[in-house]
């Protein structure tokens, strides 16, 4: 027999995996290579377009970015979970803790919005294109 503590944690868990994937879908618009609009909406459609740009500007951008931002990027074949997933959560840890990181990933928020602004449209109409057919 299951506790409610368990529940909580397989919720948790879940939630947890959820935003994992969200992390990889959204990774791929870092990588020196076409980039796939509509998989990428595939893989986040579930979640509401402000979640997804939060994840995005606030979450995925702050790690994968200097992917993009180098002559000859490391990574042009796509990350994996071993860069993604520990990468993001330590990043998460310290928006949690450190106020001046905080303010420093708000003002790149905004350099991120800029740089990839037609990248952000292009998924938001195939989003929006998959949600109007659940709909």
């Amino acid at each position: 027999m299951s506790s409610i503590n368990d529940k909580a944690s397989d919720q948790v868990s879940g939630q947890s995996n959820q935003r994992q994937a969200v992390w990889m879908a959204l990774s791929d618009l870092f990588i020196d290579n076409e980039i796939g609009y509509e998989s990428i909406a595939e893989r986040v459609a579930h979640l509401s377009i402000p979640e997804i740009q939060h994840v995005l500007f606030y979450e995925v951008a702050p790690v994968c970015m200097s992917n993009l931002l180098v002559l000859s990027p490391e990574n042009s074949k796509g990350f994996t979970e071993d860069d993604i997933f520990p990468t993001v959560e330590q990043h998460l840890q310290k928006m949690k803790t450190d106020r001046l990181y905080r303010q420093k990933v708000r003002l790149k928020a905004k350099f991120y919005k800029v740089f990839l602004k037609q990248d952000w449209l292009k998924i938001m109409e195939e989003i929006r294109h998959l949600q109007s057919k659940t709909s």
